[in-house]
C-alpha cells in the first residue's frame, strides 16, 4: 500500500532523479572511454574523470540528504 503523503511522494521523485542522473553520468563516462570520436584521448579521459567525480559527488550529497533508510 502506498502512502498518500505528497512530502513522500516528492521525496521518492527527488531520490528517482538523482539515481538516474548519477547513472546516465556514469554511463556517460563509459561510453566516452569505449566509443570511438573526434576528441583526443587525453581529452576523453579527463571528461570522463569529471563526469566519475560529478556523479560520486551527487551520489555521497544525495545519500547525506535522503539517509540510507527507504
Amino acid at each position: 500500500m502506498e502512502s498518500k503523503d505528497p512530502r513522500s511522494a516528492r521525496r521518492r521523485r527527488q531520490q528517482l532523479t538523482m539515481w538516474l542522473t548519477c547513472a546516465a553520468l556514469l554511463i556517460g563516462a563509459v561510453l566516452l572511454l569505449t566509443l570511438p570520436g573526434p576528441l583526443p584521448w587525453p581529452l576523453r579521459i579527463g571528461l570522463a574523470a569529471i563526469d566519475l567525480i560529478v556523479a560520486a559527488t551527487l551520489w555521497l550529497v544525495g545519500r547525506q540528504h535522503f539517509g540510507r533508510h527507504p
